[in-house]
């Protein structure tokens, strides 16, 4: 039972045979307990009298010997299989009986009871049936109906009172029976269109899978099948896309990422060996080569310090130390400390700020979010550009905005720029001196995410980008907002 086809079979199956047994005890414990049990063969019963009864008044009419009468109730009883009583009205006394094998002759046939419940239609008036116990405790259904003609004679017509379960199997069983086969034949036909819809689909849906492993990522599937299935389908389609767009960030990455640290390790290297070769012999080029040492190490520092900290985002481990924040000092400390990286570009840099109230926050890590976008449009402003932060509220969240403009992202590019290792340039040569990870834009949407707000981009390429942060506004024990900074 490995398969959905015998699974679903199997099912079906305990749920069939589960219905037939309930149905059956439920039909025999009717059968038990009732007295219509009793009731076909009454009736069965009272059609062989009738019919009997109008051949012996025939045979009489014509002049029939006692004889003749006799063989004509033994022969009526052998052919319907009913035992045929004679008795005397007056007397009860049992004159005739067609069993020769356990005569009751001489004995009394009284005590019939009629069944509670039971009428038998088409019947003469003082017409006697019901249960009857024979001489011997055996127990009988018994029926006469008295006729002017046999005068002080009543003819009894009996058959043995049939059980409950012989009444079930002449009566349910039969039926009960077609119902299984007809219910096993449904049970096999929706097994097999019930798994062509579910296991076609599942199936492909495995092949695809496969094929991913196997480092096919285009692998796409067609939702097809019942809801569930699709809804499958459309999560192994999506699942599939984010595969490949997370292989090709991470191979985007690992050329990044080993070009990045290539060129300082070949600066630090070709310096370094410089210095230990004597070939630096003026204490001027000894300075520039410590400078570039020093410098090319930092920037391989600040590149695993974010590679460390995106990890410890994603990975759960990374905490925030909320408290009320002045969003808008902290940002003008922000905007301070590039004022003269700007200046040495030859780029304006702006800030407008206007009544923002206190939020809840971590400072050190919105300082990093600022510094990020901040930093990253000076790197991508030419010089004679702009670069502008406005301060401001959005409804219940505190608005800072940092625009330039810059070359601007294609729209193709937008909806990538937030992903892990990403970067619009293809080239080696993107920003400031070719620097950048392609981690710091990714590092300010975990970080704002983490704050409870949310980071959004729009771009026109050729005219600049802007990037917009929205964060919650810190509220008083009453609702109200906790301070306002003024202007």
């Amino acid at each position: 039972m490995r398969t959905l086809r015998s699974r679903l079979l199997v099912s079906y199956l305990a749920v069939i045979l589960a219905t037939l047994l309930v149905v059956a005890a439920a039909l025999f414990a009717f059968a038990t307990i009732s007295s219509i049990r009793l009731t076909p063969a009454l009736q069965q019963l009272s059609t062989i009298s009738r019919v009997n009864q109008n051949e012996i008044v025939e045979l009489w009419r014509l002049g029939g010997s006692g004889d003749e009468l006799q063989t004509l109730l033994l022969t009526t009883a052998e052919q319907t299989g009913v035992r045929i009583l004679v008795a005397d009205t007056q007397t009860s006394e049992i004159i005739f009986d067609s069993d020769q094998t356990d005569d009751w002759v001489g004995d009394r046939i009284a005590g019939v009871t009629r069944p509670p419940g039971v009428s038998l239609p088409n019947t003469g008036r003082g017409s006697v049936f019901g249960t009857f116990t024979g001489p011997n405790g055996s127990k009988w259904l018994v029926f006469s109906e008295p006729n002017p003609e046999f005068g002080r004679v009543l003819i009894f017509y009996g058959v043995v009172e049939p059980t409950a379960a012989e009444f079930f199997n002449d009566y349910f069983s039969r039926p009960l029976a077609y119902a299984g086969v007809a219910a096993f034949m449904l049970a096999v036909l929706l097994a097999i269109l019930i798994t062509r819809s579910v296991a076609g689909p599942l199936g492909q849906l495995a092949e695809a899978a496969e094929g991913i492993a196997q480092g096919n990522y285009d692998q796409r599937v067609e939702p097809r099948g019942p809801e569930e299935v699709h809804r499958v389908a459309d999560s192994f389609n999506s699942m599939a896309a984010q595969v490949k767009t997370t292989q090709a960030a991470q191979r985007d990455f690992v050329a990044n990422v080993s070009h990045d640290l290539k060129t300082p390790l070949t600066a630090i290297t070709g310096w370094s060996q410089a210095l230990l070769d004597g070939a630096a012999e003026t204490p001027g080029e000894r300075r520039l080569a410590a400078e570039t040492i020093h410098t090319e190490a930092n920037r391989m520092a600040r590149m695993v310090n974010d590679l460390l900290d995106l990890a410890r985002i994603e990975s759960g481990q990374f905490t925030l130390a909320p408290k009320p924040v002045d969003l808008a000092a902290l940002v003008e400390e922000v905007y301070r400390s590039f004022l003269p990286h700007a200046e040495a570009k030859d780029i304006e840099l702006g800030l407008e700020v206007a009544a923002v109230p206190f939020i809840a926050g971590d400072p050190d890590r919105l300082v990093r979010v600022f510094n990020n976008l901040i930093g990253n449009a000076l790197s991508y402003t030419p010089p004679g550009g702009r670069v502008e932060i406005m301060i401001g509220n959005a409804g219940s969240q505190a608005e800072v905005t940092v625009r330039d403009n810059g070359p601007g992202i294609p729209d193709e590019e937008l909806s990538r720029i937030f992903e892990r290792f990403y970067r619009v340039e293809k080239s080696r040569a993107r920003g400031e001196d070719g620097r950048g990870s392609g981690l710091g834009l990714a590092i300010v949407r975990e970080l704002v995410a983490a704050h409870g707000g949310q980071v959004l981009v729009s771009s026109e390429p050729g005219r600049g980008t802007a990037f917009v942060v929205r964060l919650p506004i810190a509220s008083g024990a009453d609702g109200s907002p906790a301070h306002i900074r003024p202007t």
